[in-house]
């Protein structure tokens, strides 16, 4: 029977010039990531994720039986709702939309002071307010989209009406 030859050319000891560098360019990144695993390891998280991912069956079926009740169809529905809305708002109007309701609930919780007499308008304040631009200009924005949320569910109303009527 034939033996194997163990003849190594003084070249195969060595590495080749591109070899040299592809491993010292990836040298730095192996030890990024060695580091990262360590800080992962050291906080737990790795722990965690390895127990998460132990119990992903009976987590499942947690949830899946969850989402076979009304309650859970009816959730995810309203989520896919929700989530159909909010894509068609425009990121920064719902943003600053928020900021606006944001800085008014800030106002609006900031308690009275003490020092500051409550003086109701009387009959002539309140005629005086009927021709206060500036107190119009912030209610005309609340006035029209109360219009607009009224419109919107008178039609939907009729919509609701007509379709039920053709079953």
């Amino acid at each position: 029977m034939a033996e194997q030859i163990h003849y190594r050319p003084a070249e195969a000891k060595r590495f080749r010039e591109e070899t040299l560098d592809e491993f010292e360019r990836l040298q730095g990144r192996v030890a990024e990531i060695n580091g990262l695993l360590d800080e992962l390891y050291d906080s737990g998280l790795i722990r965690w994720i390895k127990d998460f991912a132990g119990a992903f069956p009976q987590i499942s079926s947690i949830a899946v039986e969850g989402m076979n009740t009304p309650e859970g169809h009816a959730g995810m529905r309203n989520l896919l709702v929700v989530a159909k809305q909010l894509g068609k708002i425009d990121p920064d109007q719902l943003e600053r939309t928020f900021e606006a309701a944001n800085a008014g609930l800030a106002k609006a919780g900031e308690p009275a002071s003490e020092d500051t007499p409550y003086n109701p308008p009387g009959m002539t304040g309140v005629f005086k307010l009927l021709h206060d631009k500036e107190l119009w200009a912030t209610l005309s924005p609340l006035i029209a989209g109360a219009k607009a949320y009224s419109e919107a569910q008178r039609r939907q109303q009729s919509e609701d009406k007509s379709d039920s009527e053709k079953s």
